[in-house]
C-alpha cells in the first residue's frame, strides 16, 4: 500500500490526545481501512496480541471526526468488555460517544 502525507495527517489529526503508543502496522492496517478499494469497511484479523482495538479505534476516530456516525464494529460477544475497557483508557473522546 503507497502511504501519502495526507493520508498519515488525516488519521493523526483526530488523535492529538488519545493516550496511545501507535505501532507502524498499526498505522498500515488503519490506512489500508481508509484505502480500501472495497470503501465499505474492512476486516482487521491480525494475530492475538497485535492491536486489532487499536487499528479499529484508529479508524473510528477519524470516521467520527469526518461526521459519520453510522459505524459498527463486529467482534465476538465475549470480548465486547474489553473492547470498551481499552477503547475507554486509549482513545477517550471516541469511548464515550460510542455504545
Amino acid at each position: 500500500m503507497k502511504k501519502s502525507y495526507s493520508d498519515e495527517s488525516r488519521l493523526f489529526s483526530s488523535l492529538f490526545d488519545a493516550a496511545l503508543n501507535i505501532n507502524p502496522h498499526q498505522v498500515d492496517a488503519a490506512l489500508f481501512a481508509f484505502n480500501s478499494p472495497l470503501s465499505k469497511g474492512v476486516l482487521l484479523a491480525d494475530e492475538v496480541g497485535l492491536g486489532k482495538t487499536i487499528e479499529a479505534g484508529l479508524v473510528l476516530c477519524q470516521l467520527w471526526a469526518e461526521g459519520k456516525r453510522r459505524l459498527i464494529v463486529i467482534c465476538p460477544a465475549a470480548l465486547r468488555k474489553q473492547w470498551s475497557i481499552e477503547l475507554q483508557e486509549k482513545l477517550y473522546n471516541i469511548a464515550k460517544k460510542i455504545r
